[in-house]
């Protein structure tokens, strides 16, 4: 057995789509996203007789000897593939080898529980809200929202699916206004959003909502579908339509038609500390904390920049 890193374009596609079958966040279509922002896109792979028994996609940024690695950015979660071959051992060894590898800076967000053993990491707490959406007849236990809801079903406000050749440019503007809301700086480039909505076009694991009001942006939805998971991974709107609702509908209409198409789980994310309205927004929609082991690993120069 032996471990092996692979950039991207070194990986056969036939491979690698025999283990994204699995995982959307390790779909080499997905993974090629982040090059848009500097990313290099790796596999890390373990071998046997010359054969890919195992595999975690990942993310590194930097360059030469000052190279950070995500397992995986931003919300999207590690996980590592397995074929039914695979040794018990094979996933410990694999994180022994990403650990020795020289990273400035190392994250692997463990939310499936890949790994047992953390020798060569420090490890934090992570959790998120995580709502059971599996009941054909569910909806959110708040009455309020349930209300909300109903409110913005007799104004017929309409959710619809993104299309890029309609609505990017207002998009955009409605990215950019709620971050500047937020006073952050925007996390995406303008051409990260442009390969993902072309990805969309493509891949059903994105889910990507739309709402408008008189020709105005009033909401954006983007989720991602993971095995038996949605999750709700970027929200953008206009705080001056909040009557519409159109935020609580989008969410309740992607529950329930993919809960008929098998999905069990609504992921809504983790809460920023001191965010306790967050926190019960969330709560009002059925979210139950979902805990999971993070590791990460900073070298002497990692802990300075």
């Amino acid at each position: 057995m032996k471990i092996v890193r692979y950039p991207i374009d070194e990986i056969a596609d036939n491979i690698a789509e025999s283990f994204s079958q699995q995982s959307f966040f390790s779909s080499k279509n997905f993974m090629q996203l982040w090059q848009s922002i500097g990313g290099n896109p790796v596999y890390w792979t373990v071998e046997e007789n010359d054969t890919i028994i195992g595999l975690l996609p990942g993310v590194e940024f930097g360059v030469s000897k000052l190279k950070r690695f995500q397992s995986m950015p931003d919300g999207c979660y590690a996980k590592f593939l397995l074929s039914n071959n695979i040794k018990q051992d094979a996933s410990n060894a694999l994180l022994d080898a990403i650990g020795d590898f020289g990273y400035i800076k190392t994250y692997i967000y463990d939310y499936f529980k890949s790994f047992t053993k953390y020798e060569k990491f420090d490890t934090f707490h992570c959790s998120t809200s995580v709502v059971d959406i599996s009941d054909p007849n569910w909806e959110p236990p708040d009455k309020k929202l349930q209300s909300e809801i109903r409110k913005a079903e007799r104004e017929n406000v309409t959710i619809e699916t993104f299309d890029s050749s309609v609505h990017f440019d207002k998009f955009l503007s409605l990215m950019k206004q709620t971050e500047k809301r937020h006073n952050r700086k925007p996390k995406y480039q303008d051409v990260f959003f442009e390969k993902l909505a072309e990805l969309a076009q493509t891949d059903n694991r994105i889910k990507w909502y739309w709402c408008e009001h008189d020709g105005d942006a009033v909401c954006s939805h983007i989720n991602f579908i993971e095995n038996n998971m949605v999750v709700n991974w970027q929200v953008y709107y206009d705080k001056k339509y909040s009557f519409l609702k159109a935020n609580q509908k989008s969410l309740f209409d992607m529950a329930k038609s993919l809960s008929a198409q098998n999905i069990t789980y609504l992921n809504l994310g983790a809460s920023p500390i001191d965010t306790e309205s967050l926190k019960e927004y969330k709560e009002k929609w059925g979210g139950k904390e979902y805990k999971y082991t993070c590791l990460s690993k900073e070298s002497i120069i990692g802990k300075i920049v």
